[in-house]
């Protein structure tokens, strides 16, 4: 099994690939691709978290959530 290690490098690997060959790639500079691959690897990770607690059953009624929502704003 590979370490995450690996899979991050070659996930990064693949991500500074498809940056270079698009259009935005005159303005990448790799500060920039790390940063922006960084943030696309913290969105999946939450993703993947938030698909985890719904296949575990760990979802709150969007009924409820809205009604704490409102009553938030009403008491601001």
């Amino acid at each position: 099994m590979p370490s995450l290690q690996t899979n991050n490098l070659a996930s990064f690997h693949q991500f500074v690939g498809e940056q270079l060959a698009s259009d935005a790639a005159a303005q990448m500079s790799p500060e920039l691709a790390l940063a922006l691959w960084r943030e696309r690897e913290e969105a999946l990770a939450a993703i993947r978290e938030g698909l985890a607690d719904v296949e575990a059953g760990r979802t709150y009624p969007s009924e409820d959530v809205m009604r704490e929502i409102r009553a938030e704003m009403n008491e601001a």
